[in-house]
């Protein structure tokens, strides 16, 4: 089975963008502020992502060992350095988010089994490169305030307390991708994408009733599909004509609720996102406490220790032309709890059955849910597309049930697998 962890790691830069071809004025006008000697700084974050199957202690690669190679070929080079003299990639091609994130895979690829390298260069810009010669993406993320009304011809009880006239604070991740230019190693104009997506959509939607006052919604249902649908359409050509494409729009109604589209027609997809407080001790019960401890480290102390974990559950469907909706909500929090709700407050190792035999890593526990969720899910009329677990703000794992070959609970019982996290 193949399974997707991400480990968290962060280090402290500064740089600035300037081309020696190019006088002071001339950059200034290319690059702005960020062109002035010395430059910026940034606290970066960066998440290495790295899939395989999993060995016979249920594995792709310990993440311990994980930690050791980000360090030492990434994190323990870039820490507190001035990007521009630091490596000579950056000479040929200047330290954008993007370009650093490719220097960074070239660098991360002969030691791990990459599938995404994403830099976060502060909480409203990153970039993702996924080891496509000079192909990068560029996310912006901002936000608007607006009220709405989950209201068509359908009854209220439809939508519950929805249906009265209510508001959030609406949170937008614009995703764009295109090749990075061979000097300044960028995609896009980031100012100009900016403008974009303030003038074309937050002037639109920001203090506004959106029933009332954009009459796209005078007869479409303003739910968060609907809404991440019309404002992909107001994008696509504005940022096409940028020299880039617009690959993902992400819209959040709050923390706990949000949908992506990636503009396949009106398929959407959207994510729930919950917690749960356990606690667990990575142990098989087939080894002595010496072995555990040599594949668990201190994970496998006897009594045990515990995490708040954050589950997101992803599912992908069409958007119903006459709700609006990918999947009744309502009903899918209520399966998501129900299955939750005997995670919660529990040592699974001792409370949850499925455990007495599994080791509850991350991974196994994503596993279990997965296939506890896939069926119910299924009999909502949606599909469960990716569980997310994170266990820590470093280390989280996802699962893709499609891409899991036994998909029934029963049989992952009786075959249980080791993992360590």
């Amino acid at each position: 089975m193949q399974c997707v962890v991400n480990r968290r790691a962060q280090f402290l830069a500064s740089h600035h963008y300037s081309l020696p071809e190019l006088g002071e004025t001339e950059n200034l006008e290319k690059f702005g502020r960020s062109s002035k000697f010395p430059g910026q700084g940034h606290n970066y974050t960066l998440f290495i992502s790295i899939a395989g199957e999993l060995d016979k202690y249920g594995m792709v690669l310990n993440l311990s060992d994980v930690k050791q190679v980000i360090k030492r070929e990434i994190t323990g080079q870039l820490d507190f350095s001035y990007l521009n003299n630091v490596w000579p990639e950056f000479q040929q091609t200047l330290s954008s988010n993007e370009n650093i994130a490719r220097v960074i895979w070239q660098r991360l690829a002969p030691h791990l089994p990459l599938i995404r390298v994403q830099l976060v260069e502060h909480p409203g810009l990153w970039a993702d490169y996924m080891g496509e010669g000079m192909q990068a993406s560029l996310t912006i993320s901002t936000h608007f305030s607006a009220a709405h009304r989950l209201a068509s011809n359908l009854s209220s009880e439809r939508y519950s307390k929805c249906s009265r006239t209510h508001g959030h604070n609406y949170h937008l991740e614009v995703t764009v991708e295109g090749e990075m230019d061979s000097r300044t190693g960028m995609i896009i104009d980031l100012d100009a994408l900016n403008r974009v997506v303030e003038n074309d959509v937050v002037k639109i939607f920001d203090h506004f009733c959106v029933n009332k006052d954009i009459p796209h919604f005078s007869e479409i249902v303003p739910t968060t599909e609907n809404l991440v649908l019309y404002i992909s359409n107001l994008l696509k050509s504005p940022i096409q004509k940028l020299g880039a494409k617009l690959s993902q729009v992400k819209l959040f109604e709050s923390p706990q609720l949000w949908v992506d589209y990636q503009g396949n027609g009106t398929e959407t997809f959207l994510t729930v996102k919950s917690e749960f407080s356990s606690a667990h001790r990575l142990a098989h019960p087939g080894l002595s406490l010496e072995k555990n401890t040599e594949i668990y480290g201190k994970c496998a102390r006897v009594n045990g220790h515990g995490h708040n974990y954050q589950l997101e559950v992803t599912v992908k469907g069409e958007i119903d032309s006459c709700t609006g909706m990918v999947v009744d909500l309502g009903a899918l929090n209520q399966v998501i709890a129900n299955l939750t709700e005997p995670l919660d407050h529990s040592f699974l190792n001792r409370d949850v059955p499925y455990f007495g035999e599994v080791v509850p890593t991350a991974e196994n526990i994503a596993l279990y849910i997965s296939n506890m969720l896939r069926l119910p899910i299924q009999e909502l009329g949606a599909e469960l597309y990716k569980v997310k677990l994170v266990e820590s703000p470093n280390n989280s794992c996802e699962i893709y049930p499609s891409d899991i070959e036994s998909t029934s609970v029963t049989t992952v019982q009786n075959q249980p697998v080791l993992a360590t996290v």
